[in-house]
């Protein structure tokens, strides 16, 4: 199996782990209320479905936003006793104990897309969020020039650990330059509510010159409010969100200080994670503790050429899917 780069030099010990399959495996995950979060599921899906002979039964949970009931949903997969555990965690700190009880009743558990706290669990992957976030933040600074300009910034679900990260290596490439940040708000990645965010935050701030955002959906509902409101689009960044691009192409004309800058979330982090599982189970000696790796670059200057105009808003760039399961995914939209 291709694995992603390991980061850093710690192997798991996948002795007392290996076992014959095929697996029984739970996905836990946090909440299921955007596309992103669609799109990834029917990687999972598709990847289980193309490895029957190692999967017995893929059994997926909704913690529906709500930390209580993730933390409740994982404990009812550990006293099922699954081979293993993935998960999409709302908040980082709230799993931590829950997932060292995994750990110890001997389930190998790998979180991903969100980091956790601590180090019990088996294995990680997802983006590198301080990466993302301090090259999104220079971005900004270096858009903005020597004459700065005042910023807002929007994250996701409150508490997540990803837009934590990425918001404080983006704001200490703020320090000692002309970039001031007005406000700061969670958006929930949701582009109907940054949208509303964003109309308030016009109304407090006569000027905005940029926006940071980990999430394009937010970004994509925040400029949205600034063309209702007739006000300047100004330098963003995001993710993937085709939304995004086709919102750029279409406003940039009439906005000559708009820009954007994006790093992808790969949809497909949920396959990644069932490959580090199998590779666990089947006894690797090739696994590693962090698989943290870079989302692919997608600006203003190649906006036209990743765009996915016969595609909805709602879809984002990087993925593994036909054009046929995105359609059906997004039917009606």
């Amino acid at each position: 199996m291709d694995l992603p780069p390991g980061k850093g030099d710690i192997k798991v010990d996948t002795s007392k782990l290996a076992k014959p399959g095929p697996y029984r495996i739970c996905f836990s995950n946090g909440f299921s209320g955007n596309s992103w979060r669609a799109m990834m599921l029917q990687s999972l899906k598709n990847y289980a479905d193309a490895h029957k002979d190692l999967i017995k039964e893929l059994i997926i949970v909704d913690g529906q936003g709500d930390v209580n009931k993730q933390v409740s949903d994982i404990e009812s997969c550990i006293a099922q006793k699954v081979d293993a555990i993935m998960l999409i965690a709302n908040s980082g700190t709230a799993v931590a104990p829950v997932i060292k009880k995994a750990v110890d009743a001997g389930i190998p558990i790998v979180p991903f897309n969100l980091m956790v706290d601590g180090k019990d669990y088996t294995a990680y992957t997802g983006t590198d969020d301080c990466a993302r976030g301090t090259a999104a933040g220079k971005w900004l600074v270096d858009k903005l020039g020597t004459a700065g300009g005042g910023i807002i910034a929007l994250g996701g679900i409150p508490g997540n650990s990803s837009t934590a990260a990425a918001w404080t290596c983006a704001q200490k490439e703020f320090t000692g330059t002309a970039v001031k940040v007005l406000a700061y708000k969670d958006a929930n990645w949701q582009e109907d509510n940054a949208k509303v965010v964003c109309t308030d935050l016009l109304t407090a701030y006569p000027q905005i010159d940029g926006i940071w955002s980990d999430g394009s959906q937010d970004t994509t509902g925040c400029l949205k409010a600034f063309v209702a409101a007739n006000r300047p689009l100004v330098p963003s960044t995001g993710d993937d969100y085709n939304g995004l691009f086709k919102l750029y192409l279409a406003q940039k004309a009439n906005n000559p200080k708009f820009d954007v800058f994006t790093l992808s979330q790969p949809t497909y982090e949920s396959k990644l994670a069932l490959e580090i599982i199998f590779a666990i189970l089947t006894g690797s000696d090739q696994v590693y503790q962090n698989y943290l790796f870079a989302g692919g670059e997608i600006t203003g200057a190649n906006a036209a050429e990743k765009v996915k105009a016969n595609l909805p808003d709602s879809v984002f760039v990087d993925n593994d899917l036909t054009d046929a399961q995105l359609n059906q995914i997004f039917a009606g939209q």
